[in-house]
């Protein structure tokens, strides 16, 4: 009777420490990925402008990249995360966006776009020439950006 009395307790308190020991391993995961996003979102914040914009004229590589510092100087790379600027033209499903290095660039827009403007969800036909708007989106082999997000910046008066 004893030795069944041993191994129920034995199995119980092992069932204890079993659970003990994956709740502590959760809380390790959660922990790590918790530090990833912080990680992520600290880096993030600090490459804001380049992450949207674009390397500026004149800016030396670094961190992440590999190989010595150099110059990297405006070359008519297209930035893959966004693209900031004034519409041109509107027609169909394309919008002509003229960015701040005064480059003309295409966006694709599709039914699947989102166009935002502070909370309102708009049209492509809601876009008019002279807007200002940031387009978040893949280019394609030929250059045209196809749109996911455009938000458009709206004017304090």
């Amino acid at each position: 009777m004893d030795k069944i009395i041993q191994s129920k307790k034995f199995k119980t308190a092992a069932i204890i420490a079993g659970v003990i020991l994956c709740a502590l391993l959760i809380f390790a995961l959660g922990i790590s990925v918790g530090m990833h996003k912080g990680r992520f979102s600290c880096n993030f914040g600090k490459n804001y402008e380049r992450n949207f914009m674009g390397q500026r004229e004149g800016m030396k590589r670094q961190g992440f990249m590999p190989g010595p510092p150099m110059e990297l100087g405006n070359k008519g790379f297209r930035n893959a995360h966004g693209i900031a600027g004034q519409i041109i033209s509107i027609s169909d499903n394309k919008i002509v966006l003229k960015n701040r290095d005064n480059q003309e660039n295409t966006i694709a827009v599709s039914d699947k776009t989102l166009i935002k403007s502070q909370q309102s969800d708009l049209k492509i036909s809601d876009l008019k020439s002279g807007d200002e708007i940031v387009v978040m989106g893949k280019p394609d082999e030929s250059g045209v950006v196809n749109a996911d997000l455009i938000r458009i910046f709206t004017k304090v008066e």
